[in-house]
């Protein structure tokens, strides 16, 4: 979820949620009471809460408690858009650009922006989810084209390389790594369990990334592409989805590096909530391979305080007809018979306690693929295969910033070794002596999704405290005094999990075709859950509206 893994190995061998409108303020309790071990006085007094979505809306839809209930009431609508997460933003932005604006918005949550939204308390804003954006690649058109739009693509110099807003560029040093009280720069090698093994491991790795950055398949495409829609079929690359991660690896002969596993392991984990035995091989080359440029203006991060909720937030500004209505799950839908005819779907309003049926000229689902089971008469094809990482986020309010010996706070500050990927700090370039908050994330990928699911739905905020501290203490002691605040967000369903063989098989592939006059727009449909590909969606979509309006426009993809 946070920096990519190819700038890290250039890095090396260069030189050998809360609801949008925020948390109430941390609270403390007397510094006598916080003395001892996390599970002792520290972790019960430590202040904060779990946040989310209402889980008995949830609940509701799930158990299909208001899918047969009469409508309230019938509404009219332009297009309908089911879900407010990045998918749903992108395709409001597309038809906005083209002058259509009655858009209407439904999502579940309170809030629109999905799992990219944020939160804020008194010392700063924070993410609940992804914590940055990599600047798109030329494939990416759409994308940048926003990113244009709103500011952050600020221009062009005389050779017509991006001129990038500096506000939003993540500054060094990137990342560190902790071992055994040790930390060092970049993520690899580990500082103390390395040896010339492991840098003669990582460099054929490299050389194997590089190689597959510049190949180009049978059919002239690029190996590797964002959005995947651009990428190659060649089948000889395709094969690569059949083979796990692992897998790849042992039959590159890179697998006896123990911290080169780790490392890719550890990118897995990040990238998809996968461990590397889950991880579709394709998919997670993909992540090193398909952002590859030898462009120095294109390898570039952006993030903000509150990560991607600061582009829900332009994306909603840069739609501002387009009406939201929140806790406000579709229940049922009734797909038009074909490509133009209307379609209608039941919308439970909880504000108002009632299910509002909406005809529209067009409805979009922009929503998870297995709620969609959940609204059609029947399951749509291939379901099965479409599993979710669950994800807990903790957002840790702290005193003053986090020290350690050896290299500097970092962007992003990883761990050696451990479950968690470390922790992002919010609020970085604050003083030493002030508040922060530092977002730490963890992915449950050490057991099938649904015993993970239930094992992260279990644990209470005293459980997460415990958890989060538990690590964050190991690694800085002498914080157990300055922790202010614990808040976190649990994600049972985060996003999509690449494993082998789903990216380019057959459920997939079902996914992708039409259900009578329905359009679809979620990342679930590309196979991987990067913020790239949701917004590809939302734009597909949008411009398949237009067309079916029989409106010229100039396609941004």
């Amino acid at each position: 979820m946070r920096l990519p893994r190819r700038a890290a190995l250039r890095l090396l061998f260069g030189g050998a949620l809360a609801a949008a409108t925020g948390c109430p303020p941390p609270r403390r309790g007397p510094a006598a009471a916080r003395r001892g071990p996390i599970g002792g006085p520290v972790g019960a007094q430590v202040g904060g809460r779990i946040w989310g979505d209402d889980p008995e809306l949830g609940h509701l839809l799930r158990d299909g408690a208001l899918r047969d209930r009469s409508p309230a009431r019938e509404e009219q609508a332009g297009v309908l858009v089911v879900g407010a997460g990045v998918a749903g933003l992108a395709c409001a932005w597309r038809l906005a650009r083209d002058g259509v604006d009655d858009v209407l918005l439904v999502d579940v949550g309170q809030d629109p922006g999905g799992n990219a939204r944020g939160g804020r308390n008194d010392v700063s804003a924070f993410p609940w989810g992804a914590h940055y954006l990599r600047v798109p690649t030329t494939e990416h058109r759409a994308l940048e084209r926003f990113l244009e739009d709103v500011g952050l693509l600020r221009g062009r110099d005389a050779r017509g390389r991006p001129d990038w807003d500096t506000r939003a560029v993540c500054p060094a040093p990137h990342e560190r790594l902790w071992q055994a009280g040790l930390w060092t720069e970049h993520l690899f090698p580990p500082p103390l369990s390395h040896g010339r093994d492991d840098l003669e491991a990582m460099a054929a790795f490299q050389a194997r990334v590089d190689a597959l950055a510049r190949r180009r398949g049978a059919d002239g495409r690029r190996a590797f592409a964002l959005p995947v829609d651009a990428s190659s079929r060649d089948p000889e690359l395709l094969a690569l989805d059949g083979l796990s991660m692992a897998a790849w690896l042992e039959r590159e002969g890179l697998a006896g590096s123990a911290a080169l596993r780790w490392w890719v392991d550890y990118a897995c984990r990040d990238d998809y909530g996968c461990a590397l035995e889950d991880t579709s091989a394709w998919a997670a080359l993909h992540y090193f391979a398909a952002r590859s440029s030898d462009d120095p203006t294109r390898d570039v991060t952006l993030t903000w305080p509150e990560g991607n909720a600061r582009l829900v937030t332009l994306l909603r500004g840069a739609a501002p007809r387009a009406r939201f209505l929140g806790r406000a799950p579709c229940v049922r839908l009734e797909p038009g018979a074909a490509p133009g005819a209307p379609s209608a779907a039941h919308v439970y309003d909880a504000g108002a306690g009632e299910v509002v049926r909406y005809v529209a000229r067009e409805v979009v689902w922009a929503a998870p693929r297995f709620v969609l089971a959940r609204a059609l008469d029947a399951p749509p094809p291939g379901l099965e295969a479409f599993t979710y990482a669950p994800w807990l986020v903790a957002n840790v309010t702290l005193a003053r910033a986090p020290g350690g010996a050896g290299a500097p706070l970092a962007w992003d500050n990883v761990f050696y070794g451990k479950p968690s990927l470390g922790y992002v700090v919010a609020n970085r370039g604050a003083p030493p002596d002030a508040p922060c908050v530092v977002t730490w994330y963890r992915p449950f990928a050490d057991q099938p999704p649904a015993e993970a699911r239930a094992r992260l739905l279990a644990l209470d905020h005293r459980a997460i405290v415990d958890l989060a501290l538990g690590e964050l203490l190991e690694v800085h002691p002498s914080l157990a005094e300055h922790v202010l605040a614990v808040d976190a967000w649990r994600w049972g369903h985060a996003m999509i999990r690449p494993t082998p063989g789903f990216t380019w098989g057959p459920a997939r592939a079902a996914a992708l075709e039409p259900i009578g006059a329905l359009l679809q727009a979620c990342s679930d449909l590309s196979g991987i859950p990067v913020f790239e590909e949701a917004f590809y969606r939302g734009v597909l979509a949008g411009e398949e509206v237009l067309r079916r309006a029989g409106r010229p426009f100039e396609s941004l993809l």
